[in-house]
C-alpha cells in the first residue's frame, strides 16, 4: 500500500489506516518545510537583510513551499499515478502546520525574544540608577545569562560584568565559542512564559473559529487564497492541477505584476531597466496654504497589489471603514493642524483604545450561546461528540494557557492582581487580532493601541512595581509586536483551510500547531543565538530594555486622577465604537465599522489605505455595471494579483542570495528590491 494515496470519495471518508498513512505523510512534509522556514527565515531577514518572508498572514516562505509541492511534486507524483499525489486535504494540514511553523522565526517571536534579554539583562548592570531598582527589586537569575546586580553588606550596588550579553550583541570575542549552557536555564524559563501564551492563543482561536465561521459567517478573505492554491473541493476533474492554476484570468493578473516588479528590480540591480512608479509623493507640490499641514496619507502613497487582490474579498463594510477612516482622519488632522490652535492629533491614539475595547465586548456579547457551548464541552456536559471534544480540549488549552500566564509572572516577581490583568490583556489582545483579520483578511497588521501597556497605565504608578514597570515592556515586545504573526490568528486560518475538515481533525492540527511551536522555539532559538554569537551585524531589535524599570522613581512624586482628558478621550472611543456597532446590527447597509480606527494616524494604515480603497472600488465597479456573475467570474484576476506580487517578494528574495553565494561579495554592499519595510 503506498504511503501518499488519492481518495475518489470526498472529505474523509477513508478506512482508517489509509487515512492515518495520509495524516502522517503530510505531516513529515510539514515538519520538513517548517526546518527550512526555521533556518532560513532568520538569516534572510536579519543576517542578508533582504525582505522578510514570514512575516505576514500570507507569509511568503510557506506560500512558496506550498507553490512547490503543487506545481512540482505533485506533477511528478502523477507520473506514478494519482493515487500517489498529495490530495487537497493533506495539503490543507501541510499549510495550516506550516503557518504555525512561521509564527517563530521573525517578528511573531525571534526577531525581539532574545536580544530582548541580553538586552535588559546589560541594561541592568550598565546604569547606576537601573542597577539600584534592580537590585532591590530581586529579580530572578534564571531569567537571564549574566549575573544581576546586587547589594553589597552596606547597601551599596555591585553591577556586574556581562559578557554573555555583550557578545551576543556584539559578536564573539576572537577564540570563544558560544554560550549554549549558560543560554539554556534562561531560555527555558523565558520559554515556559511564551509556551503558556501560544497554549492561550491557539485553544482560543479553536473556541472561536465555529462561533466566527458557522454561526456569525464572517468572511476570512485570506481563506479565499490558501483554498484556491490547494484546490477547490467543488472541482471533480482529474486534472494534475488546481483548477486556478488553468485560469487564464489568473495568470494574466500574475503575470502583470510579477514583470512590473521585473522591471523595477532590474532597475534597482542594474539601472538599465525602465521603472514603473508605484508609489509618489506630493510634498514638493504642498507648500502653502492649507495643504501645507497635509497629513502624511494625503501626501504620499503607495499600490501593492496584494492588498488590492485582497481587498477585492473584504466584505464593502470592513473596506470602507479601512480607507475610509485613515483618508477622513487625515483630513482630519490636516484641518486641525491649520486652524485648530494647540491642537492635538494623538488623541486617536487613547480613542482607538476605547473603540477596541467596544470591539471585544461586542465580539464576547455576540458569542455568549457559544462560549457556554464549550464551557458546557469542558465540563463533559455535552456528549463525546467529535465537535464536543474539540470545543473541550480548546477551551482547556484557553484556560491552562491563561492560568500559566498568571502562575509565570506571580513567580518572576509581579504582584498577582497585575499578573491577572496581565493575563487579560494577552486574551484580549489575542481575540482582537484574530477578530479584526477574521473580518479584514489584511495580509500585513499590528495592533499597538490595546495592550498590556495601556491597561497597566489605567492604575497608579505607586501602585505598581520595577517588576511590573518591566514585564509591562516585555509584553510589548512578546504581545503587541507579535501580533503582526499572531498565533491566534493563525489559528483561525489554519483551522479554515480545508473547508471539509471534521472536528476531529481540526481538534489534531490544534494539537500538532502546539508541537510545531515547541520544535521550532528549540530550534529557532538556537538558530538565533548562533547567528547573533558568530555576526555582529544581526538586524534584531529589543524594542524593550532594562531602563523601562527607570520610572519607578517616579512613582512617589506624580499625583494620579483617574478622571483625565485621556480618560475622556478613551470613552469618546467607546461611545463611538458601541454605537457604531449597534449600527452595523440593526442596519445591514451601514457602511461604516469601529475597526478602521485601528488605521489612523499609523504607519501601516498610511502604507495601505490607498490600496484598499482601489481593491474596494475595482469591485463596486465589476459588480455595480456587470452583477454579482461578473464578481465570480473576475474572482480569479484578483488571486493573480495577489500570486504575482508573493512570487515577486520570492524571486527578489532569492537573488541577492544568489548573488552573494556565487560571487562572494559583500552582502552589505549587494542591491536588495524591497516591496514593505517593518518598523
Amino acid at each position: 500500500m503506498p504511503l501518499i494515496g488519492f481518495d475518489d470519495t470526498r472529505g474523509y471518508r477513508l478506512k482508517a489506516s489509509f487515512s492515518i498513512w495520509r495524516i502522517l505523510v503530510a505531516a513529515v512534509v510539514a515538519l520538513i518545510g517548517s526546518v527550512i522556514v526555521w533556518i532560513a527565515v532568520p538569516y534572510n531577514n536579519f543576517l542578508l537583510k533582504n525582505t522578510y518572508i514570514s512575516d505576514s498572514y500570507l507569509p511568503e516562505i510557506v506560500v512558496a513551499f506550498l507553490l512547490l509541492l503543487v506545481l512540482g511534486l505533485n506533477p511528478l507524483l502523477r507520473l506514478l499515478g494519482r493515487r500517489w499525489m498529495l490530495d487537497r486535504h493533506q495539503l490543507a494540514l501541510i499549510s495550516g502546520l506550516l503557518l504555525f511553523a512561521a509564527i517563530i522565526p521573525s517578528n511573531g517571536l525571534m526577531r525581539m525574544f532574545p536580544r530582548m534579554v541580553a538586552e535588559i539583562n546589560r541594561d541592568f548592570n550598565q546604569n547606576l540608577t537601573t542597577a539600584r531598582i534592580a537590585a532591590n527589586s530581586d529579580f530572578r537569575q534564571a531569567l537571564f545569562p549574566d549575573a544581576l546586580p546586587t547589594l553589597d553588606s552596606e547597601g551599596n550596588v555591585v553591577t556586574q560584568p556581562t559578557p554573555l550579553s555583550d557578545q551576543f550583541i556584539e559578536g564573539l570575542d576572537e577564540g570563544a565559542s558560544v554560550p549554549w549552557k549558560a543560554w539554556l536555564l534562561p531560555m527555558a524559563s523565558w520559554g515556559m512564559l511564551i509556551l503558556a501564551m501560544w497554549i492561550m492563543m491557539l485553544g482560543l482561536g479553536g473556541v472561536v473559529y465555529p462561533q466566527w465561521r458557522d454561526n456569525e459567517r464572517l468572511p476570512f478573505p485570506l481563506l479565499n487564497v490558501y483554498q484556491a492554491f490547494i484546490g477547490d473541493s467543488d472541482d471533480d476533474s482529474e486534472r494534475a492541477l488546481p483548477a486556478i492554476f488553468y485560469n487564464r484570468a489568473f495568470w494574466i493578473g500574475c503575470t502583470v505584476v510579477f514583470v512590473i516588479h521585473a522591471f523595477r528590480g532590474l532597475n534597482v540591480f542594474t539601472g538599465a531597466f525602465p521603472s514603473f512608479p508605484l508609489s509618489w509623493s506630493l510634498k514638493d507640490y504642498y507648500t502653502d496654504g492649507l495643504m501645507r499641514h497635509a497629513a502624511y496619507p494625503l501626501v504620499s502613497q503607495a499600490i501593492f497589489f496584494s492588498v488590492v487582490g485582497v481587498a477585492y474579498f473584504i466584505p464593502n463594510r470592513y473596506a470602507i471603514s479601512i480607507w475610509g477612516w485613515s483618508f477622513g482622519y487625515a483630513w482630519y488632522l490636516t484641518f486641525g493642524k491649520a486652524y485648530i490652535p494647540a491642537f492635538h492629533e494623538g488623541q486617536v491614539e487613547d480613542q482607538a483604545f476605547g473603540a477596541l475595547l467596544a470591539i471585544i465586548g461586542w465580539v464576547l456579547w455576540l458569542g455568549r450561546a457559544h462560549w457556554a457551548k464549550v464551557g458546557r464541552a469542558m465540563l463533559g456536559r455535552a456528549g463525546n461528540e467529535a465537535e464536543a471534544r474539540r470545543n473541550s480540549l480548546a477551551g482547556w488549552m484557553f484556560v491552562l494557557g491563561c492560568a500559566g500566564i498568571v502562575f509565570w509572572l506571580y513567580w518572576a516577581g509581579a504582584p498577582i492582581w497585575w499578573s491577572v490583568l496581565a493575563m487579560l490583556g494577552c486574551a484580549m489582545v489575542a481575540l482582537l487580532m484574530a477578530r479584526i483579520i477574521a473580518e479584514t483578511g489584511m495580509p500585513t497588521l499590528w495592533v499597538g493601541r490595546m495592550s498590556v501597556s495601556g491597561l497597566t497605565a489605567l492604575f497608579p504608578l505607586a501602585w505598581l512595581s520595577p517588576s511590573v514597570l518591566l514585564f509591562a515592556g516585555v509584553f510589548s515586545a512578546l504581545l503587541t509586536r507579535t501580533t503582526a504573526v499572531s498565533a491566534a490568528v493563525m489559528t483561525t486560518l489554519a483551522m479554515g483551510i480545508d473547508r471539509e475538515a471534521t472536528p476531529a481533525h481540526q481538534r489534531r492540527l490544534i494539537l500538532g500547531g502546539v508541537v510545531i511551536l515547541i520544535i521550532g522555539f528549540i530550534v529557532c532559538g538556537v538558530v538565533h543565538l548562533n547567528m547573533h554569537y558568530q555576526h555582529f551585524d544581526v538586524s534584531t531589535q529589543a524594542k524593550v530594555g532594562g531602563t523601562s524599570i527607570n520610572g519607578w522613581e517616579r512613582a512617589a512624586r506624580d499625583d494620579y486622577s483617574f478622571f483625565t482628558a485621556q480618560r475622556g478621550q478613551q470613552a469618546t472611543g467607546l461611545g463611538i465604537g458601541t454605537g457604531l456597532l449597534w449600527l452595523c446590527s440593526r442596519f445591514p447597509a451601514w457602511p461604516i465599522h469601529p475597526v478602521g480606527i485601528l488605521f489612523c494616524r499609523v504607519s501601516i494604515g498610511h502604507l495601505l489605505w490607498f490600496s484598499v480603497f482601489l481593491g474596494w472600488l475595482l469591485k463596486t465597479a465589476i459588480t455595480r455595471l456587470f452583477g454579482g456573475g461578473a464578481y465570480r467570474k473576475a474572482r480569479p484576476l484578483f488571486l493573480g494579483l495577489i500570486m504575482g506580487e508573493l512570487l515577486t517578494v520570492i524571486v527578489w528574495t532569492l537573488v541577492p542570495v544568489i548573488i552573494i553565494l556565487v560571487t562572494g561579495a559583500d552582502p552589505a554592499e549587494v542591491p536588495r528590491y524591497t516591496l514593505m519595510q517593518y518598523p
